[in-house]
């Protein structure tokens, strides 16, 4: 009798959790992505404004502090980007003055050649990477930086909230599963 008052109860939570959330949560993921790509093309679009009706030359690297105090004036960038993560911090790469890039330390370019797909903590990014920048010393040692998120393990927390993420009431099974099998093993001991 004891056992099915607790399989019921179980099959109850599991119902109205289940009928609760979503089926499909958003990609947290490609949120980040699409955020900071945003920001990436306006910063390209600034500066390709700044180069049509300037003749200064571009630094070949730059952090976005010394651009925008050197380079831009509040008409051009009235604010500041906001990035999604800690992480992204944007970075002007150029060749010349009509080959230019704004560069973000996680995602990296916006036209790149290479795609790589990065797990950053609960979620799963895609980073772009060009070759023609490789003659720059400081983009080469930021693209060597980007490229260790692809060896970045999850902790068993993150893992979870990235499964969490893709697939809610997938995961609430697996864990009702594991808590019934749980109870099953501690009944019977």
């Amino acid at each position: 009798m004891k056992k099915h008052l607790i399989f019921t109860i179980l099959m109850a939570v599991l119902l109205f959790v289940a009928g609760t959330s979503s089926v499909m949560a958003a990609d947290t993921g490609k949120v980040i992505t699409n955020q900071c790509r945003q920001n990436l093309k306006m910063l390209n679009e600034i500066t390709q404004k700044f180069v049509e009706r300037t003749n200064e030359h571009l630094p070949p690297w730059a952090n976005y502090a010394t651009v925008k105090s050197s380079l831009l004036n509040y008409d051009d960038l009235p604010q500041d980007p906001v990035a999604p993560t800690p992480d992204c911090k944007y970075n002007l790469i150029s060749n010349s003055r009509e080959d230019f890039q704004w560069y973000c330390n996680l995602h990296g370019v916006l036209d790149g050649e290479k795609t790589i797909t990065i797990l950053y903590h609960e979620h799963q990014i895609m980073a772009k990477t060009a070759s023609r920048y490789m003659n720059n010393k400081r983009y080469k040692d930021h693209n060597s930086d980007l490229l260790r998120w692809t060896e970045y393990a999850p902790t068993p927390g993150e893992r979870f909230k990235y499964h969490y993420n893709m697939n809610p009431l997938s995961t609430i099974l697996v864990m009702c599963g594991v808590l019934l099998i749980l109870i099953i093993v501690y009944r019977s001991l």
